[in-house]
Parts: structure tokens; sequence; C-alpha cells
């Protein structure tokens, strides 16, 4: 094992990670001892970094998550779990989130929001703050932590424009409904009350007095 490490981490160029000797034995290890009880006779050195090196996907992996272990990662730990390992990436966007807005990794921001739509846990709901679709029914961000104000939730997503719209497809009953409840339930689109125990994702927000009053306008005009 003494021998297979280094020769992995010069061939794989691994050691910018600065990963001690520690963490690389107890990432390697196990990939070594795997490789040794699929062979019928022992192989040799060469052999079991030549497997790795080939396999070198399924050692990220192992790194990644090692890496993530820590309580903070510089700026190149970041980069590579971003880059190699894209499915532990998408489901540590949370943690990979806080250390690229603390050191200001915003390149990465894109790719790591693709990769939570991908292997996260992604919701219908966009965070006004950090872009992520992460915002759960209680307005709580599960990717920057925020709680969501209702009013930068109705700013980013264009509310009233969106309740004009849904007035157009809504008939009389539901958009009074709606104004007598004084609130929607919002997952993407917009959903009168009644439908508020079908939508577990969906987050109910409240209509001011103008938004209400605006309602009542359009409910009114479908007599026409």
């Amino acid at each position: 094992m003494k021998q297979v490490i280094p020769e992995v981490v010069s061939r794989l160029s691994l050691d910018y990670l600065g990963l001690t000797e520690k963490e690389l034995r107890d990432v390697i290890e196990p990939i070594v001892s795997g490789i040794v009880e699929s062979r019928k006779t022992k192989p040799s050195i060469e052999s079991l970094v030549k497997r790795i090196v080939n396999g070198k996907q399924m050692l990220y992996k192992a790194l990644a998550a090692k890496l993530l272990e820590r309580d903070r990662l510089e700026p190149h730990q970041v980069e590579f779990i971003v880059s190699n390992a894209p499915d532990i990436a998408g489901r540590a966007a949370p943690k990979l989130y806080k250390d690229i807005a603390e050191q200001g990794l915003d390149y990465l921001l894109d790719t790591l929001r693709y990769l939570w739509q991908r292997y996260g846990r992604p919701t219908r709901i966009r965070c006004p703050y950090c872009g992520f679709y992460s915002v759960t029914p209680d307005l709580t961000c599960m990717v920057c932590g925020r709680v969501v104000e209702e009013k930068d939730l109705k700013e980013s997503i264009g509310f009233r424009r969106l309740l004009e719209s849904a007035s157009k497809v809504m008939d009389r009953s539901l958009l009074e409904e709606i104004a007598r409840a004084g609130f929607v339930v919002y997952d993407g689109e917009i959903h009168p009350p009644s439908l508020r125990q079908r939508i577990p994702e969906g987050v109910v927000l409240y209509l001011s007095r103008e938004e209400r009053e605006l309602l009542k306008r359009l409910a009114r005009e479908k007599e026409l």
C-alpha cells in the first residue's frame, strides 16, 4: 500500500488536493482491497496502480466524499468536486454553495445549480437569493439556508402577472375563492386554496389588499 498510494497520486496529479496521507489511505485502501479480492492471484503493484488509474472516476468520487468531511474547503478542492464528482456535488450543493459564496467562486454557481437539479433534491420553487430551485413549503431555502420573504418571492416570479394569467384560465368561482381566502398555493403555477392538500410542495402566498381587489375585478369581468 505504501508504494501504491504515492504512485497513484503522482500519475493522477492529485498532490494539489492537499489530502493527508491518512485521508489518502482511507480512500485508496478499500479500492485496493476490492481489486485484490476480485483476483485469483495477487496483483503486482503496477497492476494495482493501472487498475486504479484506469478507473479514476471511482477514485475521484471517493476523494470528493472524503474532502466533503472537512468543515471548510479550499477553492481548488471545490473545483475538483464540482468537476470530477457531479453526482456527489449535486447532493452536497448546500455545503458547496457556502464555500462558493464565502470565497467568491461565482463561476461555479451555474454548474452547481445544474447538478442540484439533476442529482440533488430540487423543489419547484426558485430561491430569489441564491437562484437554486430549493425553496420548501415553509419558505426556507435548502441551499443558502435563508428564509424567503414573501415579497421577494412575489417580485422574483412576477406575482401580479401570474395572477392575471391564471385568471384567464380559471372560472369565476375559483377567482372568488382565492379572493375570499386571501391566499394562493404556488408551485411554479398559481392554484386555488382548495387544492392545497394535493400540492404538498407548494408554498402559500398571501394576497395584499391590492391583489385581492385585482382578483375581484377580474372575477366580475368574467360576467361580461
